[in-house]
């Protein structure tokens, strides 16, 4: 099935991601095969999932608009972006992380009770037994996989998913500011990934979490009376000046009727 070829893309993303993180450190060249496969597998991933909501493409603003506000397109496109620069050690984590909680659910879900289909109904069973308060019901090796798959990822979901908001934010967004300052990525970079921060920023409750955690921890490392007396003053005015003008966008974006009326 669809779903199906969707977990294997998942799975390739999060094999060829984590052998990629394994072996950069050994030499760049053979790293950057798995990179770009991890990358393809991602496309694959999420060209399915946008294909099965929204089947095929239509030329009418109404379809554009769903186009543009889902998450799935957002990252499909940002997937493409890296894929076509040369490759970043920081832009693949999330892509992994991600992966990895899909690989988990779908193969809990759907792989294991496959070739174990009485394993959801004796997982049923011990809790239910747990509920009541009797002795602990011994689960076969399948299905205590399958349980500790569960609780782990129910465990991890939310905490992962603030961390990846936090890295996208803060050092993904730095790295390419970074690299388009030294020439090391090109100068579009910055100015189209802002444009994913915007839509992330908008759509996605983690990620303006990420903006403040970012924020509280730059106010106290930057700003009187918290910041290190080595932090010079010009250093402070400016990222103060920077804040503020970020800020400034940030509302104007959560509150665009506030903004004074242009032409009609």
């Amino acid at each position: 099935t669809a779903q199906f070829y969707w977990w294997i893309g998942h799975v390739v993303v999060l094999v060829c991601g984590t052998l990629y993180y394994l072996k950069r450190p050994f030499g760049w060249q053979v790293a950057n095969w798995y990179y770009t496969k991890a990358y393809m597998g991602a496309l694959m991933s999420y060209t399915i999932v946008i294909y099965k909501t929204y089947g095929p493409p239509q030329l009418n603003l109404a379809f554009l608009h769903r186009l543009v506000v889902d998450e799935n397109v957002e990252y499909l496109l940002l997937a493409c972006l890296w894929l076509m620069m040369q490759p970043m050690l920081v832009t693949l984590l999330p892509f992994v992380v991600f992966s990895l909680f899909h690989v988990i659910t779908y193969t809990r879900s759907s792989i294991i009770p496959t070739f174990f289909p009485g394993i959801t109904a004796e997982i049923q069973r011990a809790r239910q037994v747990e509920q009541q308060g009797s002795a602990p019901v011994s689960l076969s090796l399948p299905a205590r996989l399958s349980k500790f798959m569960g609780d782990w990822s129910s465990k991890y979901y939310s905490p992962a998913l603030r961390e990846v908001g936090v890295w996208e934010v803060a050092v993904i967004g730095a790295w390419l500011v970074l690299g388009a300052i030294t020439f090391q990525t090109p100068l579009l970079a910055p100015p189209i990934y802002y444009q994913f921060l915007r839509m992330r920023y908008l759509l996605s409750a983690p990620t303006r979490a990420a903006f403040r955690t970012v924020r509280a921890f730059l106010d106290k490392s930057l700003t009187p009376p918290t910041a290190h007396s080595a932090v010079p003053g010009v250093v402070s005015d400016t990222y103060i000046r920077v804040r503020d003008f970020l800020s400034r966008i940030a509302q104007s974006m959560e509150n665009p009727a506030a903004q004074p009326q242009q032409q009609q």
